[in-house]
């Protein structure tokens, strides 16, 4: 079997070996593609790297952001960040199709792969069957939420249409901070009424911020 050398380049060892071979580094110089007369392409694709560090930090980047880069124009940043937003809705998909939800730490952390790359506030449910497997995910609201747009009947229509018996709900903070505000307590309150009403539970409302979450089920007695 040929070992990949240092001078192999990015398109020729993904060639041999699968792109699962490739280093980050190495990923983000195939997607660039090549160089400019200062800089090559591997000195590109390592400035990139070295300013967002945290790899996933790179799901936040705007084509904007991505331009600014020398050696990067609009073209070559609209293709990196459609790549990127690529992969975490096939990362999201598997799980939504597949995955099953046993805990409320799970759900955050399946939900913190999606709100990951999410810069705007997002209201999202998450359906379950009788097993607790994900039947289904839908994103009901984007924007700033609020009593008057995140109804019950949003969520619920959804659970009767999938024949859900179970919902679990979320949002995330952009700021970060998963500190959950009296809106969002009253709107939990809300849907739980509703739920209790109908037959389908509503297991939590977990605030997503980064790296960490609150579940306001958790939080609050009922």
């Amino acid at each position: 079997m040929i070992e990949p050398t240092v001078t192999m380049l990015p398109r020729e060892k993904a060639s041999l070996y699968g792109v699962g071979a490739l280093t980050d580094r190495e990923l983000l110089a195939l997607l660039i593609g090549s160089g400019s007369k200062q800089r090559s392409v591997f000195q590109i694709a390592e400035s990139v790297i070295q300013q967002y560090q945290f790899l996933p930090s790179l799901q936040q980047a705007s084509v904007a952001d991505l331009s600014q880069h020398s050696g990067i124009g609009p073209a070559r940043a609209l293709l990196i960040a459609a790549s990127i937003e690529l992969g975490r809705r096939c990362a999201h998909q598997l799980g939504q199709r597949f995955g099953t939800i046993n805990s409320v730490t799970e759900a955050a952390h399946f939900l913190m792969d999606y709100f990951a790359g999410v810069t705007q506030e997002e209201f999202v449910a998450i359906y379950l069957d009788a097993k607790n497997a994900v039947i289904a995910q839908d994103v009901l609201f984007k924007g700033t939420l609020t009593a008057s747009i995140a109804h019950p009947r949003e969520v619920f229509a959804g659970a009767l249409r999938y024949a859900a018996a179970s919902v679990l709900v979320a949002h995330n903070h952009p700021s970060g901070d998963p500190d959950p505000s009296e809106q969002d307590r009253l709107l939990t309150e809300r849907l739980v009424s509703a739920g209790q009403v109908i037959g389908i539970a509503v297991i939590d409302h977990l605030i997503i911020g980064r790296e960490e979450f609150v579940s306001i089920r958790s939080e609050t007695p009922w």
